[in-house]
């Protein structure tokens, strides 16, 4: 089994990067005029032969998985006879879906990028400082991409019976769904930018000047006891829906695609996974179910990687094909929790697709 998969391409630097227009089946939206730089000068011409240009087939949102519930209230107050909340049939727990097929698509299974805990697709969408985020990044590498939203957050909206009840005294608030939201204290240290709130490490890749741009994406999340079996059955219903694909997740959300994947109906369709600071023996999956797909996981620094080279070599002595990557022990170094939207982005977005093409088949 091949163990190594790292390219010259994973310790290149980064070159500059600006917004191009996207354009579909090779016509451009509209006419976008040459950014000016300061002081008045014309920015680079995106149309200039050379620019990677971001050319698609085809894009499009849908909703997979939840169910429709009738529900009662469907208010905060006690209002009686609104039309707008009267009782009945709502839509819960389902998942949002945003989509791109790249005009020339290279590869043959798409990418389905599952945020973690407290965050929404627009964690992979652009980076906190305007970058290309990994959804346009291996849009442009020939992936056809999918990037979601989980269930009760963001563009999924969320299941607001247990607050409405509440609220009217119907409920006791102790037993609405628990929740929680990162602060930026607790971000700072758990995301291990820095070894203490307000502390930076001096070899950060975090984009330091973006910090409240990124504090702005974070949402509530729910963390009842159900939250990451809807989470794992609307992924199910998405590769239901687009076919064999590769399952992606960052933190909390490499539980979720290893969830997923360890079922006997689904682990044929899932032809790679990748966790994102993930995949320990606690992530959700079954060794014997799941040791048919290849698997990598992507640790930034200062991290123990200890627990996920146990789980790699779980799934190697059982004959599968499982690699983690230490990011310092590759020599890239500096990057936190939040690696996806980090300033070497594309270092690590390179390693991904040189671990792909060597190993998803």
């Amino acid at each position: 089994m091949k163990r190594s998969f790292l390219s010259s391409k994973a310790g290149v630097g980064i070159a500059a990067l600006w917004f191009l227009p996207i354009m579909i089946a090779g016509a451009s939206i509209g006419s976008v005029p040459a950014l000016a730089a300061p002081g008045g000068t014309p920015g680079p011409n995106p149309d200039a032969p050379g620019q990677n240009l971001l050319v698609l087939k085809k894009q499009g949102t849908f909703y997979v998985g939840g169910t429709i519930e009738f529900r009662s209230p469907n208010s905060s107050t006690t209002v009686t006879g609104d039309p707008r909340s009267l009782p009945g049939n709502i839509a819960v727990h389902q998942m949002y879906v945003e989509y791109q097929i790249p005009a020339a698509l290279k590869y043959q299974y798409p990418i389905v990028f599952m945020h973690g805990g407290g965050h929404t697709g627009e964690f992979f969408r652009t980076t906190p400082d305007g970058r290309d985020g990994w959804f346009t990044s291996f849009t442009k590498r020939g992936f056809a991409v999918y990037s979601v939203d989980g269930s009760n957050r963001g563009r999924a909206g969320w299941d607001p019976t247990a607050r409405f009840q509440a609220s009217q005294g119907l409920l006791l608030p102790s037993l609405m769904q628990s929740a929680n939201m990162y602060s930026e204290p607790s971000a700072w240290v758990a995301f291990r930018w820095g070894p203490t709130y307000g502390e930076w490490y001096p070899n950060t890749q975090f984009p330091k000047d973006a910090k409240d741009q990124y504090l702005r994406q974070i949402q509530p999340a729910y963390r009842d006891a159900p939250a990451n079996g809807y989470l794992a059955a609307d992924l199910q219903a998405l590769v239901d829906k687009i076919g064999p694909c590769i399952l992606l997740g960052w933190s909390t959300g490499s539980t979720n695609v290893m969830t997923a994947a360890s079922n006997a109906s689904y682990a044929p369709r899932v032809k790679g996974l990748i966790g994102i600071e993930g995949f320990t023996a606690n992530s959700g999956g079954d060794p014997n179910l799941v040791k048919g797909i290849p698997q990598l996981t992507v640790l930034g620094d200062h991290n123990d990687k200890t627990p996920n080279v146990a789980w790699s070599n779980t799934i190697n002595g059982l004959g599968g094909d499982s690699t983690t990557v230490y990011l310092p022990d590759v020599g890239i170094f500096g990057n936190g929790h939040t690696l996806a939207i980090e300033l070497n982005n594309e270092q690590i977005a390179d390693l991904i697709e040189n671990w792909i093409q060597q190993h998803v088949k």
